[in-house]
């Protein structure tokens, strides 16, 4: 079972949550040298951010996700910008939903 540092933001609170509900074993602030994710879930590969209220640069961010797609423990990575628990929750199963499609 994760443990939810105290940290984190309500947000990235929320994201543990679900993923803690729907049964994923994942790791918090994971090192993909020289970068750090907020999460990432091994069995599928998948890394998510956790954009928050602002969100994130979105010049920077889509240089860090290229470099990061060129890693092979990595197939998809996943923003959440949602702030409530039904928005993260909407947003994580679209995403899962993504994911499968694409392995199809």
């Amino acid at each position: 079972m994760n443990l939810t540092p105290k940290d984190y933001t309500d947000q990235e609170k929320l994201i543990a949550q679900e993923l803690g509900e729907l049964g994923f074993r994942y790791a918090e602030q994971y090192l993909f040298f020289p970068y750090t994710v907020d999460f990432y879930v091994p069995e599928l590969k998948l890394v998510i951010e956790a954009d928050g209220k602002y969100g994130h640069l979105k010049k920077r961010d889509t240089k860090r996700d290229l470099k990061l797609s060129y890693n092979n423990e990595i197939e998809y990575i996943l923003h959440i910008s949602a702030l409530t628990k039904s928005g993260v929750k909407e947003t994580l199963w679209q995403g899962l939903n993504k994911l499968e499609k694409s392995k199809v």
